[in-house]
């Protein structure tokens, strides 16, 4: 999932996917299986159920494509009015994009300010936070402590075996801190007394996901975790330092039907692909998928996280499919805003852009990363494994419930205090580097050892 997950593309989609209710099989092999807990067939059931007892109904774009493609769904209420918040995109083979836009529209529409009435948020002092587990965030120590700000939270379950600790609204939920319109009224009504100016950079919203069942959310978040940290370090070690690539992957290492997903992902934005491991000490499978960019264009890439190498691989290549295939329907110039901002640092600026394409051939070659769970794992094991590996690397690893649907689907936010949030650079934001990127910075990638 890209930083820009959040962002709305295009105008209103056509419906050309299904109707609702009819759903069609998948027979293409998908390496995202074993992080689901039903098959794409009952969860698309599921993830419609939800929509239409909410009174909702989906609006799909679904493109044709072999092999890897994309899937777009607005959600409208009854009246066909837009639902703030609610659009989503999927990726991969037919099936899953449609599954995945469906419920990515779904946690869109849960993770906005609609959100603000239903949990129980609290008043925290700065002080207090910054000197807590959060001491870890870069952000923390950015914001001005004149007159004792307080600042609005919500209390945080841990899931390694930790204390509970309470996290401020702001740190993922993008639309909290602005400082004007309707939220900075809001924020006055809760009594949160924070300056956010000098965080905006910060927000991001990793760590938000959506699962057909609560173990299915928190997967989903904590490899999102595993993947932006992953690329935030790269941008800094490789692109910003020009530092060693990591390893590039060589096709004759990936199983038949990836490397066939390779070719098509090629054909699909017309031009080479080639996959590099940025897996980190986490040791979550991380791999990113890169494309040089057409003439005048955006960089082109996809990332995928996983503790399936295969699926980390199917994962990035899907993106970069994705990502092509949704800027060409919007017809939207891509990274001008991150080229205006950054225009005087040639260095963030490479960052932004992703300029590693006269370097790429120069990376060594390396495995496909090893799986750190047998295939067999379930989605509880596999959730338990994620966060014992970024424990283990010395971060805190707590959730947030946000929202339990009518079917069980669950909206889920999890935080990792000290996980880097540089990859927001793609976007032209600076979120500067944590102690963990500045360590992680002079080290020589880990694939490129292996």
């Amino acid at each position: 999932m890209r930083p820009e997950s959040t962002r709305t593309v295009g105008g209103p989609a056509a419906n050309v996917g299904p109707p609702t209710g009819a759903v069609r099989a998948s027979t293409e092999p998908w390496a995202g299986a074993r992080e689901r807990e039903f098959p794409l067939r009952d969860a698309e059931k599921q993830a419609r159920r939800e929509i239409a007892h909410l009174g909702w109904r989906p609006i799909l774009h679904e493109f044709r494509a072999a092999g890897p493609s994309a899937a777009h769904c607005q959600l409208r209420g009854a009246d066909s009015t837009p639902i703030p918040q609610g659009l989503g995109s999927g990726k991969g083979c037919a099936a899953p994009a449609r599954v995945g836009a469906l419920f990515e529209a779904l946690e869109h529409a849960f993770t906005g300010p609609r959100i603000l009435t239903t949990l129980p948020v609290e008043l925290r002092d700065l002080a207090d936070l910054a000197a807590g587990p959060l001491r870890a965030e870069r952000a923390m120590g950015r914001l001005d402590g004149t007159g004792r700000p307080r600042l609005a939270c919500l209390p945080y379950d841990a899931l390694d075996g930790g204390g509970p600790i309470d996290v401020p609204l702001f740190l993922w939920a993008p639309w909290y801190p602005l400082p004007t319109g309707p939220m900075a009224a809001h924020r006055a009504r809760l009594g949160d007394t924070a300056d956010y100016r000098a965080v905006l950079s910060f927000s991001v919203n990793t760590g938000c996901a959506i699962g057909a069942t609560r173990d299915e959310a928190l997967l989903h978040a904590l490899n999102e975790w595993a993947e932006r940290d992953a690329l935030s370090v790269f941008l800094l070690r490789t692109v910003h330092d020009g530092g060693p690539l990591p390893a590039r992957l060589s096709p004759s290492a990936l199983p038949p039907f990836l490397r066939q997903r390779l070719a098509q992902a090629s054909a699909a934005v017309q031009g080479p692909v080639t996959l590099l491991d940025l897996t980190t000490d986490i040791d979550v499978p991380v791999v990113l998928a890169h494309a040089p960019p057409l003439p005048g264009g955006a960089p082109r890439y996809g990332v995928g996280a996983s503790l399936s190498g295969e699926n980390a691989v199917e994962r990035a290549v899907s993106e970069l499919v994705q990502d092509h295939l949704i800027a060409q329907w919007a017809r939207e110039p891509q990274g001008a805003d991150a080229r205006a901002r950054l225009a005087a640092h040639p260095r963030l600026l490479a960052c932004a852009q992703m300029a590693v394409d006269g370097r790429i051939d120069d990376a060594p070659w390396g495995p496909l990363p090893a799986d750190a769970v047998a295939p067999a794992a379930t989605v509880a094991e596999q959730r338990a494994e994620a966060v014992r590996r970024i424990s283990a690397a010395g971060h805190r690893v707590v959730a947030r419930d946000l929202a339990v649907l009518a079917h069980g689907t669950a909206v889920v936010q999890v935080q990792c205090p000290g996980l880097e949030r540089f990859h927001l650079i793609t976007d032209g934001h600076l979120a500067l580097p944590g102690p963990r990127g500045r360590r992680l910075r002079a080290q020589p990638p880990r694939s490129a050892h292996r």
